[in-house]
């Protein structure tokens, strides 16, 4: 594991900053165009931890299909492997057993450097705590997807722009994470997710967080990315939100019951 001490973080930090006002450069890709959403076959996945590896859920043995453009919820008691499902969709752990066909690919089987590639071009993801970086303003935040991407960076900033004003930051977009509110974290992280135009979005708890105006706002945004052609995947403890979904997979025990 790579170690970095407050100041090699504080100068990787101030190099990030730089990247990220430099000028554009002559050959950068453009942002893709909208398309239409990913289609994930779930075929026998199973995902069991070691006992060393503490109270991580693990899956066993789920079958599914999720349909591309389609708004699938995931549900469950606590402890019963939604966030370990989600994590393997987004290629961010791979499973002991099964395959997870995207768009006819096997991204388990994929070498890491494509998994790399499907995370940052194909799936955004979206966390129930919100994890933006501190020390970029909410605009870079949002900008950093695309610029990993090496979009051309004046649509990267045009499109961060536009999904500002989508999720009502606009007139926060100088400001730093620190200084908004949870609800409005939560807004500046889906934008960040939406910048590269996935085709899977992949909610965790996204209204865990949220007083329940808020947390309908979050909602309607998703429900805006399924309209504009993603495939929308939200993992929920509400069974309002699970009962509103295109499809429901219910897990119980890390096994799929409905």
């Amino acid at each position: 594991m790579l170690r970095c001490s407050r100041r090699c973080r504080w100068y990787l930090l101030v190099a990030l900053s730089a990247y990220l006002t430099e000028q554009p450069p002559p050959r950068a890709a453009n942002l893709a165009p909208p398309r239409e959403g990913s289609t994930v076959v779930i075929d026998g996945v199973s995902r069991a931890y070691p006992a060393s590896a503490g109270p991580a859920a693990g899956v066993f043995g789920v079958y599914g299909t999720l349909a591309a453009g389609s708004f699938v919820t995931v549900s469950g008691p606590s402890g019963s492997g939604k966030s370990t499902l989600l994590n393997l969709v987004a290629a961010l752990d791979h499973p002991t057993s099964g395959r997870l066909v995207v768009d006819g690919r096997d991204i388990a089987a994929a070498p890491e450097r494509d998994r790399a590639q499907y995370r940052l071009r194909l799936v955004g993801c979206l966390f129930q705590d919100a994890p933006l970086v501190g020390e970029l303003s909410v605009a870079n935040n949002v900008m950093l997807p695309g610029l990993l991407a090496r979009s051309d960076r004046r649509q990267v900033r045009r499109r961060a722009g536009e999904l500002l004003e989508r999720v009502g930051l606009d007139k926060q977009s100088d400001r730093f994470p620190a200084q908004l509110s949870v609800g409005q974290r939560q807004r500046a992280a889906l934008a960040r997710a939406l910048m590269n135009r996935p085709r899977l979005l992949l909610a965790d708890e996204p209204t865990g967080n949220l007083d329940r105006a808020t947390g309908r706002q979050v909602m309607e945004l998703l429900a805006g990315a399924q309209q504009e052609g993603c495939t929308v995947v939200v993992v929920t403890h509400d069974p309002e939100i699970a009962a509103a979904g295109d499809q429901n997979l219910r897990l119980l025990d890390g096994r799929l019951v409905a």
